[in-house]
């Protein structure tokens, strides 16, 4: 009787090898789909500590923030005591001046026959009124002597006061700018550690996704799916990209000084435009960061950052505060909008755990914007996922 083909010895051998094939697959499937698990044991882990890190790198680039603004202020103190012992100088030179000359004025008078002299000559006129007449005079000269002794007295110890005045204030100054630095420094570490932990997170999803994709038909299927959306993704970026290679970001803006302007009062010539963000302006180094973060935002999600307010007048802030909540605005005059620091933002970013809002979490402290601790849920003050400030 003639052997079927599913009887044949070829066949037997045929469907042994694909067994045994069948069988290292599952063994590598179940491989794969523990280390799966393993690395996504570890992802967790890592998103909890990226999570601390956020939340650190907010706290240490809000400290910085309050820090330079400390360190500015004794610096303006500083400076301004300079000015005033620079005219405490000039009094007591004014005063040893005055006494130098009645000095030089005396020796000439004694040589000629100083006081002794001239009251002789009095008595010799004879006439009694001319002679009361001078002696007041001479009294009057005296007089004059000796508040302009009193006057170098006076203006010298103001000078000392002055040079001690100046002197601890140079020393504050120093002092909070060594505050500041060393601030500064934290918010950097922390700044690295989140940027670290981030590439550990990219390298072992990637591993994740990988490892899954070789493991399971699905998995395949979804990976197939995942790298055709990725290649829609990233053919938009190369377009943003290239878009921006050709034109800037922005025209590049020079900006200008803030010092002496208060809250809300800032001239818009000293400010700078923000990014597809018509209408919105921010001083000038928090402005350029700010657009650096949004080329980078455009990178991952395809638009610039989505901005719904950034600099407000004091005028606008007193409307706010007349119309909103109670505590959803500032007291006039004392917002960081005011100072063209801050920016409310939108595009899914104001919506907490949206994948927007998470990777300005994870990502702006690289370019020293935070999201304060009293914005955040259960914070100090009332939940704004939308509001965020620039650390300087």
């Amino acid at each position: 009787m003639a052997l079927t083909a599913a009887s044949s010895p070829a066949w037997a051998g045929s469907r042994h090898h694909l067994e045994q094939q069948r069988r290292q697959a599952a063994h590598r499937a179940a491989v794969l789909d523990a280390r799966a698990h393993h690395q996504g044991l570890e992802l967790a882990t890592d998103r909890r500590r990226l999570a601390r890190l956020d939340a650190q790198a907010n706290a240490a680039l809000a400290a910085l923030q309050s820090a330079r603004a400390t360190a500015d202020t004794a610096k303006a103190a500083s400076d301004a005591a300079q000015v005033k012992l620079v005219a405490a100088k000039a009094r007591t030179q004014a005063a040893r001046e005055r006494l130098y000359a009645m000095a030089a004025n005396a020796y000439r008078t004694e040589a000629a026959g100083g006081a002794l002299g001239t009251t002789l000559s009095l008595v010799q006129t004879g006439n009694a009124q001319t002679f009361l007449d001078g002696i007041e005079l001479l009294g009057q000269v005296g007089k004059s002597e000796s508040a302009a002794v009193d006057d170098l007295r006076v203006a010298e110890a103001g000078q000392q006061r002055s040079e001690e005045i100046a002197a601890a204030a140079t020393a504050r100054a120093v002092a909070t700018e060594r505050v500041a630095a060393v601030v500064q420094q934290r918010a950097d570490a922390l700044v690295h550690q989140q940027q670290s932990l981030l590439a550990r997170e990219r390298t072992l999803l990637a591993a994740t996704r990988k490892a899954a994709g070789q493991a399971h038909a699905k998995a395949n299927a979804l990976a197939r799916r995942i790298a055709a959306a990725e290649a829609r993704a990233a053919a938009l970026r190369r377009a943003q990209a290239l878009a921006v290679s050709h034109s800037g970001v922005l025209a590049k803006c020079n900006g200008g000084s803030v010092a002496g302007y208060s809250n809300g009062q800032l001239p818009l010539a000293a400010l700078c435009p923000l990014w597809d963000a018509p209408g919105m302006m921010l001083q000038k180094a928090a402005a350029a960061s700010f657009n650096q973060m949004s080329e980078a935002y455009a990178h991952a999600f395809g638009t610039p950052l989505c901005v719904t307010s950034s600099y407000r007048t004091y005028e606008r802030q007193v409307e706010l505060y007349a119309t909103m909540p109670a505590g959803y605005a500032a007291v006039p005059g004392t917002s960081n909008h005011g100072w063209a620091l801050a920016v409310d933002l939108c595009g899914g970013i104001q919506v907490d755990g949206s994948p927007q809002h998470q990777w300005l979490l994870d990502h702006a402290a690289a370019f020293h914007w935070f999201h304060p601790a009293w914005a955040m849920p259960g914070g100090a003050g009332p939940h704004e996922p939308w509001h965020w400030e620039y650390a300087g």
